[in-house]
This record gives C-alpha cells, sequence and structure tokens, in this order.
C-alpha cells in the first residue's frame, strides 16, 4: 500500500510538471483510437481510411477543447454514412443533433463520458463510465453517458444490417428510411441501457454524498448491483436477450477499474475522522472532517565519498656545505 501511495504522489508530481504536454498527447490517443474505431465499425468512405487523415486528425484534436473532438467524430461517422447511404446519413444526423442539443444544455463538460462510452461498450465493460460518472460527475452526467451508448447503438446497428440495406432499392427511399428509423428507435438492448446507466449514474451519486463512512465503496457496489438489476429487470420486460455471464464480468472488472478510479481521486483515511463545531451569528455549523492518506516522496539523499590521501613528510634534505663541513671534521 505505502508503495502504491508513493506512486500516485510521484505521478501527480509529473502529470502536474508536464501537464503542458501530457494533456495533449492524451487527446491525441483518445481521438486517434475514436477515429480508428468508426473506421473499422463502418469504413465506407475509402480518404477517411486513410492513416494519415486519422493522423492529422487526431493531431487537430489535441490541440482543441474536447467538444471539438466530438463534433470530429460525428463529421466522420456522417461522411461514412453518406458514402454509404444517404437516407441513413440524414437519420443518423436528425438523432446526433438531437443528442448534442441536450449534451450542450446540460453536460457540455462531460466530453470524455461521450467519447469514452462507445469504447468501453465495445470492449464488453460498459459498466465503466455509470460508475465513473456517478463518482466524479452530477446526476446531469447520466445525458453524456447515455449519448455514448446511442453513438455505440448506432455504429453496430449499421455494421449488423449492411447487407440488407445494400439490397434496397434506391427507388424505395421511404422504405430505407422507415427502416432505419425503426431500426434506431425501437432498439430494445439501446433503450434498456440507457435507462440503467441514468439509474446508475443517479444511485452512485446520491450515495457517495452521504455523510457515512466508506460511502465511494458503498456506491460503486450499489451502483454495479442497481445496473445488473436494471438489465436484468430490462431483459425480462423486453427480451433483449442480454448475456448474463458477460454481464456480470463486466461488472466486476467495471469494479475494479472503478475502485482504481477512487484510489486517485478520493483516497481518505476514515480511522482519523473528526467531527468540528463552530458557529456565527445565524448558523451552527457540524462539520465532519476526513484527512486524505498522504505519502510523501522519498528524498533522495547524495552521499559524496573522498579519497583522503595520506601526506607523508618529505626526508631531511642535506645541503652541500654541511657535507663538506663533516667530512672536514673527520680529518680532523
Amino acid at each position: 500500500m505505502t508503495n502504491l501511495l508513493v506512486l500516485k504522489e510521484y505521478l501527480k508530481g509529473i502529470y502536474g510538471k508536464y501537464e503542458i504536454y501530457i494533456t495533449p498527447v492524451v487527446k491525441f490517443v483518445l481521438s486517434m483510437i475514436t477515429f480508428v474505431m468508426i473506421n473499422r465499425k463502418l469504413g465506407f468512405m475509402a480518404k477517411l481510411n486513410s492513416m494519415s487523415i486519422v493522423l492529422i486528425a487526431a493531431l487537430l484534436c489535441s490541440f482543441l477543447p474536447m467538444n471539438f473532438m466530438i463534433l470530429i467524430a460525428s463529421l466522420f461517422l456522417l461522411l461514412h454514412l453518406y458514402a454509404f447511404s444517404l437516407e441513413c446519413a440524414i437519420v443518423v444526423f436528425a438523432l446526433l443533433l438531437i443528442m448534442f442539443l441536450l449534451y450542450f444544455r446540460f453536460s457540455p463538460k462531460d466530453a470524455v463520458l461521450v467519447m469514452l462510452t462507445p469504447m468501453c461498450c465495445a470492449i464488453k465493460i460498459p459498466f465503466v463510465m455509470p460508475l465513473a460518472a456517478g463518482l466524479t460527475g452530477t446526476p446531469a452526467s447520466a445525458v453524456s453517458v447515455g449519448c455514448g451508448v446511442i453513438i455505440y447503438n448506432i455504429l453496430q446497428y449499421i455494421s449488423d444490417n449492411v447487407a440488407t440495406l445494400n439490397s434496397m432499392d434506391e427507388e424505395n427511399a421511404i422504405q430505407k428510411y422507415r427502416y432505419v428509423i425503426d431500426g434506431l428507435l425501437n432498439n430494445k438492448t439501446m433503450l434498456v441501457m440507457v435507462f440503467a446507466f441514468a439509474i446508475t449514474v443517479l444511485v452512485v451519486y446520491l450515495v457517495r454524498r452521504l455523510s457515512i463512512n466508506h460511502s465511494w465503496t458503498i456506491a460503486i457496489a450499489a451502483g454495479a448491483l442497481v445496473s445488473i438489476g436494471a438489465l436484468l429487470v430490462g431483459d425480462l420486460m423486453l427480451d433483449t436477450n442480454i448475456s448474463i455471464i458477460s454481464m456480470i464480468i463486466g461488472a466486476a472488472v467495471s469494479v475494479v477499474i472503478v475502485k482504481f478510479l477512487q484510489f486517485f481521486v478520493f483516497n481518505v483515511d476514515y480511522s482519523r475522522t473528526e467531527y468540528v463545531q463552530f458557529e456565527d451569528d445565524e448558523y451552527y455549523y457540524y462539520v465532519k472532517a476526513v484527512p486524505k492518506i498522504m505519502m510523501a516522496k522519498p528524498s533522495k539523499t547524495v552521499k559524496k565519498i573522498t579519497s583522503q590521501k595520506k601526506t607523508v613528510a618529505p626526508p631531511p634534505r642535506t645541503t652541500g656545505s654541511v657535507i663538506k663541513k663533516s667530512n672536514r671534521t673527520g680529518m680532523k
């Protein structure tokens, strides 16, 4: 535990010192993964599949605010759909416009949640985002998580129905519109996930704000159970065919990841909790103070070792005059 605390302080020191370089690199990597994922799911426009285009777009996002990353990713999505089917592009554009109006109205600072939620859904650990949003955000963060879930399901639906959409004639545009709209709006799995994750964000947020010991840990456990329960209820009511085993495994992995997040964001020592009471002219204040667990970085001491040379006294010097004098004395 001590080594982890030292590592935490060391990483915080590095980030504080090199934040101006680390933040653009993180944004570059995040945007590049997003664009590559869109290209692999769709990939209908050959020019956007070029790695040079992806690198240029990711480099541009690394110096722009996070919300521009969402706009460029949406542009990638719409251009691929335009190359595939104009009807699909129009329907998805209308959905994205509604989502962005909700997002910029309620949670414009949660761009990371919108970007990371589709990635977590793709690697089968979607519970990470509602748990993390409830711990570090507000109830409005449910809008960002919901937008991410919808974007992932749009990508999944289009990629799964490419053959069916291609088989429809261009003359039956109304039929294609209806097929796409019905497929997206009547996606029961998507609706259940959006509802379950919204409830999870709200529950985690309310529990972690309680004035009880280990509130964040309790909030994580409660959020995971609520997510699983909501998805199971939705599966029973709407027959969504959600895999229970993969859901439980994903929830367990998500809890471990979020606990690691808690270690870096909210790591306190409840054994040293203090209760403070004071007052002013109008109110009495009862404050519960829980100290953070801090660990100072070990200071490096440099010990300088110098070799000591022994000084040897030089032998007495004999002058020529003394020798001559002693010789004279011997002769006498």
